[in-house]
């Protein structure tokens, strides 16, 4: 009996360890779910009770349901602010009183005392502001309904003309090819969640209290189906629409907006930005109710309704909240607005995201939304070749193809389907605001420490061969860090020009004084004049540097590059672990911000290191131009703003802490016939203030024109070729020239 016990033992725990590891491996697969993207948020009712029914707020708040560690929050806030504020006031009265001093001190209309005046002026708006936010009393403040101004004057935004087309149909899948790395994260906030993916996730789908209309540049409505600005053009009051749903079914109310602030804000989070991004830009935020929701800018501002409007988080997804933040909420999808999420069993690790029309989409039938969002799927795969980018594309694998560079419009293009009429090439103009591309330096190491070497590597940077020679002259340069942004962007500002002459100077006055047998500069110690440039894997700009290398060694330097992962490519220059970086950052209409790109306060420690994490990549730390950033937040008015960001642009400019490179002022790409864009008077194919117009979600997929196009494919049958050339409407011509 023992023995045979003892072999049946024996083959019950072997099956138990078969079956195990059968789990094992089915955890292990690449699928999404896999990693938990199926994750359900658990109900409201789960949730503790924000508020004790003894705290002295208003009855509706105490009904709220909030993530775990809400209880005191709106006091903890309270005071951090109190603190941050006494702070910043105190140092601002010492720089006031500093500045005092040394106008004082200095010679009648000197330099000296000049930039002493200007130092004293942006210190006292600052200390204004401060002194008039410390006598408004708490930040975060529970009214009653009741309790709303009475003298408003709301706006609803629906007089702008309608975005999309009524002959849009719904349904069907949009594939679609990324050349770059899967995301590391699918977080909304916490590390490395301002990855390149994120737009795809949340930014381009997600809709905000309000938005800009992307034709007239004029305010509409979004989550807040009206608005309200106070008369001294500080506070901004919004209703949310008793209509407006995250994309799980959860209503939005104010309540989102709070749990946004505590999660966002949380140390758990390991999210610096956002302290200071809700401490530095509102001194107030104001609830009414479970519909109302009052935001007070730091100082008026233009555009002051599109500055105050909060991001919501959905209060239910974060019930799990906690130290472990940013691990277990790594792949969960945060619940949006918008019209798509993320298909959690489509999704296959390291190679392809699926998002997925929200079913029953509260805004599916209100204007400015009805007529997009049209598609069920957009399918995201992840290729790094091109080449096989185009070949899936031509097999019809891929609806669409971005053909922006110069070798692959020209010729890339050249296949039997174009030649056919099965695939339309689209030139689209827009008037988006330019990312920032080109080589940033970084300043808080050598070589670049020292500004005469950061001048010569300008001069040293041959780009307009490169626009001449791989993009064919259709690129032009950049000027200015801040392009596209209308009467805001400084035309004046232009790149230095390549100059072996000029380089060599500013190289000598470095100390690279001396050539070796390879006609590179050295220093008398011997120590060569190279620099790495760092990139995201790419052969475009492989192709690029081979052309700058070579007319940077007539300059007596040696440039090499350094070609890494995405995500290991921004971690290195977040953290300023690089020499010069080939990069850029986007950005959106309608006003430029400096702030978070520049500020000293970005760049270093209180111990003097390098302060890692942080947009100010370049580690630029001027106080000239710390005042003009101050000057530009100032601003109360449109003319006051174009001047406070002109002056900041050229600040910018002479810290020669970036190399302009090269920009379009259109989109390029390919697309199969059944895609189809709108044709009405109001909006011809897409509204121009669209970077790529695929962010707009106006398109449709024409599914009978699919089939046809399919079924003669592979026969001898032609349709007529066609070319969609797409200027920007007259208006837009002039006001872009």
């Amino acid at each position: 009996m023992m023995p045979s016990l003892r072999k049946m033992c024996r083959r019950l725990l072997f099956g138990f360890a078969a079956l195990l590891g059968c789990a094992l491996f089915t955890a292990c697969d690449d699928d999404g779910t896999a990693l938990g993207l199926e994750w359900q948020h658990p109900s409201d009712l789960t949730l503790p009770p924000g508020f004790a029914e003894t705290d002295d707020v208003p009855m509706y708040t105490k009904r709220w349901q909030m993530p775990p560690g809400f209880a005191g929050f709106p006091e903890r806030w309270n005071a951090r602010v109190r603190e941050y504020v006494q702070e910043n006031l105190e140092e601002s009265r010492s720089t006031c009183e500093a500045a005092m001093v040394q106008y004082l001190a200095s010679a009648p209309g000197s330099a000296r005392q000049q930039r002493a005046r200007i130092r004293f002026q942006n210190t006292w708006q600052n200390l204004m502001n401060l002194s008039r936010r410390a006598e408004q009393g708490d930040y975060l403040v529970f009214r009653r309904e009741n309790e709303l101004p009475e003298d408003l004057e709301w706006h609803d935004g629906q007089d702008q003309p309608e975005l999309g087309s009524p002959r849009a149909q719904k349904g069907g899948t949009l594939r679609l090819a990324l050349q770059r790395s899967f995301p590391s994260t699918f977080r909304v906030f916490g590390p490395n969640s301002n990855n390149a993916f994120r737009r795809y996730l949340y930014d381009d789908i997600d809709i905000p209290l309000i938005r800009l209309h992307p034709g007239t540049g004029k305010l509409i409505p979004g989550t807040a189906d009206r608005w309200a600005v106070s008369k001294d053009g500080r506070t901004v009051y919004f209703h949310i629409d008793e209509a407006a749903r995250f994309s799980d079914g959860s209503r939005l109310t104010t309540r989102d907006f709070i749990t946004s602030l505590y999660v966002r804000t949380s140390p758990y989070s390991l999210e610096p930005f956002y302290n200071d991004y809700y401490m530095g830009n509102f001194s107030r935020i104001e609830v009414y109710g479970n519909q109302y929701l009052a935001v007070t800018l730091a100082a008026a501002r233009p555009y002051a309704p599109f500055y105050a409007s909060l991001p919501p988080s959905c209060t239910a997804f974060y019930a799990e909240f906690g130290p472990d933040y940013p691990t277990r909420y790594l792949w969960r999808v945060a619940p949006t607005t918008g019209g798509y999420t993320v298909n959690p069993y489509n999704v296959i690790m390291g190679r392809q995201v699926s998002l997925i029309r929200v079913p029953n989409w509260w805004a599916a039938n209100r204007k400015y939304t009805r007529y997009s969002c049209n598609v069920d799927h957009i399918v995201y795969q992840f290729v790094s070749e091109n080449t096989k980018v185009r070949e899936l594309f031509r097999l019809g694998q891929l609806d669409v193809f971005n053909a922006r560079e110069a070798d692959i419009w020209y010729e890339g293009l050249e296949m039997d389907p174009v030649h056919r009429g099965l695939i339309q090439r689209v030139h689209f103009s827009n008037i988006w605001p330019r990312n920032c591309f080109g080589f940033h330096l970084n300043c808080a190491k050598p070589p670049f420490n020292e500004k005469m070497m950061r001048r010569g590597f300008h001069h040293a940077l041959n780009v307009q061969q490169v626009l001449d020679t791989v993009f064919r002259g259709d690129y032009t340069r950049l000027g200015s860090y801040f392009s596209g942004f209308g009467q805001y962007t400084d035309e004046s500002i232009k790149a230095l020009p390549y100059s072996p002459e000029k380089a060599r100077e500013c190289f000598a006055r470095a100390g690279y004084t001396a050539v070796g047998p390879d006609g590179i500069l050295c220093k008398p110690d011997g120590t060569r004049l190279q620099v790495v440039i760092s990139s995201r894997i790419d052969p475009l700009y492989t192709n690029c540097m081979n052309i700058l290398r070579e007319e940077a060694a007539n300059c007596g330097l040696d440039l090499r590059i350094e070609q890494v992962d995405d995500t290991v490519h921004y971690s290195r220059v977040r953290n300023k672990q690089y020499q010069a970086a080939i990069f850029s950052w986007g950005f959106s209409p309608p006003l430029p911000d400096p702030s978070p790109f520049f500020d000293s306060a970005y760049a270093f420690s209180a111990d003097g290191d390098p302060l890692p994490g942080t947009s100010n990549i370049t580690a630029t730390n001027s106080p000239s131009l710390d005042r003009a950033i101050l000057a530009c937040k100032a601003a109360t008015t449109e003319a006051e703003a174009v001047a406070a960001h002109h002056q900041a642009q050229q600040l910018i400019a002479s810290t020669l802490a970036w190399v302009p490179g090269w920009t379009t002022s259109y989109w390029r790409f390919a697309q199969w016939r059944w895609l189809c864009w709108p044709d009405e008077p109001e909006c011809r194919f897409c509204p121009p203030r669209y970077y790529d117009p695929l962010d707009s979600h106006l398109y449709w997929i024409d599914e009978k024109m699919k089939e046809e196009t399919l079924r003669h494919r592979h026969s001898d049958k032609t349709f007529p070729a066609r070319d969609v050339e797409i200027p920007l409407p007259a208006t837009e011509t002039d006001l872009a020239s």
